[in-house]
């Protein structure tokens, strides 16, 4: 049986957007986060080879059709797991199977998640070498303290090195990783994680509260109640500190959880939250074609198991509704610090659909949540520090996920 990656009723002619993304999961880490759900499996050297021949087949069975062989992929994803769990013949191999398979813009993003702790100057030289123009640093703090709390394997040090030598092998655009509300956490040492960051300067930053996520350590213990996490008020004081204080030091806030230098927005986030075309390579990975999405099976075990056999590794293939993709809009348009363009809502579903949203839309806006800016509707200070625990989604015509709320 020959591998199947979407269906039988691809689209036979290029995306209507012709320079779609890349995302390309890499399910390896060294160590595993007490608060981490995501896909993935701890490093074993052979593991990784029959990963690499698997995403090999992914990859050739993807370019050949057109509507990703044709492409021109402006920005590139290297996310996980840890990308640079990888050897540095490992990461050699990854990315010539990249290359060989699929062709990339002249201007093109491509960005590569890190650890500190496993990064190396030969690697980083490595990376450069193959067009990775934006790293991203999953630092989460830089105290001792919330280090140990997180359960994360580098120490302070360790995160002040990666950006030292990503900066001296010619990186110039760099994110970090924060993360606040780890156990026990107090505003102080919070502050100092800022302060921290501001004084390196990285080119952006990516700012995220700790969800308790079931079935992890973390979620396991708080079960039990034996996790001591800041209250929410402190919670989104934490956001706000941080907002505040970053946006003093010169960063645009332009989604709730992202800042970035003048010229140093995420291209490849925006491409999400526009509502462009996207491949997902690799376990777990989402794909978007035109309002349908696709996701390759979850877990690493499963997805080798189907290429080997040449199964379909697609587990989900879903065609949006459009409540769905009204649903859809508003949301992504939300996090975004311009806001929604309401005009662009109603172009696209009409101004009915627009007018069945208005009580929900009055609610938010008399509760703080939501604010009218010119013909966009964006979310206030207040809304954007609780945006995350949006409640589910109501079908029956509400304007957000029921209603904004903390988990």
């Amino acid at each position: 049986m020959e591998l199947s990656f979407l269906s039988a009723h691809l689209p036979t002619c290029p995306p209507a957007h012709p320079m779609p993304a890349l995302y390309l999961h890499i399910p390896f880490c060294a160590h595993a986060c007490p608060y981490c759900d995501f896909s993935f499996e701890l490093l074993k050297g052979g593991q990784v080879k029959r990963y690499l021949d698997a995403l090999d087949i992914e990859m050739a069975q993807r370019a050949k059709e057109a509507i990703w062989g044709s492409a021109l992929f402006t920005t590139v994803f290297i996310g996980g797991g840890t990308p640079t769990a990888l050897s540095r013949d490992q990461l050699d191999r990854l990315f010539n199977l990249l290359h060989n398979h699929f062709r990339m813009a002249p201007a093109v993003e491509m960005t590569v998640e890190a650890n500190p702790e496993t990064l190396t100057r030969s690697k980083l030289t490595l990376l450069r070498s193959f067009g990775v123009n934006r790293l991203s640093l999953g630092v989460q703090a830089f105290t001792s303290v919330s280090l140990a709390r997180l359960g994360r394997h580098h120490t302070m040090n360790q995160g002040l090195r990666a950006f030292e030598w990503a900066r001296q092998v010619g990186f110039e655009n760099i994110n970090i990783d924060l993360m606040f509300g780890a156990p026990d956490q107090i505003m102080v040492d919070w502050d100092e994680t800022l302060s921290r960051t501001i004084d390196l300067a990285p080119d952006h930053v990516s700012t995220y509260g700790l969800t308790i996520e079931s079935g992890t350590p973390f979620g396991r213990q708080a079960e039990k109640d034996a996790l001591d996490l800041p209250d929410e008020d402190l919670h989104i004081d934490m956001y706000n500190r941080a907002l505040d204080r970053l946006i003093s030091a010169g960063y645009q806030h332009y989604e709730v959880s992202n800042l970035a230098r003048p010229g140093a927005v995420c291209q490849h986030n925006l491409a999400y939250w526009n509502g462009a075309d996207y491949l997902g390579l690799g376990p777990s990975a989402h794909s978007h074609i035109e309002g349908r999405r696709f996701a390759n099976v979850r877990d690493l075990q499963p997805y080798l198991a189907r290429i080997e056999t040449r199964a379909s590794i697609v587990d989900l293939d879903e065609t949006l509704s459009v409540d769905e993709r009204m649903h859809e809009f508003i949301l992504l348009g939300l996090r975004q610090a311009t806001g929604m363009d309401v005009q662009a809502f109603q172009h696209q579903f009409g101004h009915e659909a627009f007018q069945a949203r208005r009580p929900s839309i009055d609610s938010l806006t008399e509760s703080g949540f939501l604010e009218k800016s010119g013909t966009y509707l964006r979310l206030t200070r207040r809304g954007l520090a609780v945006v995350d625990s949006v409640c589910e989604k109501n079908q029956r015509g509400t304007f957000m996920r029921g209603a904004v709320c903390r988990a």
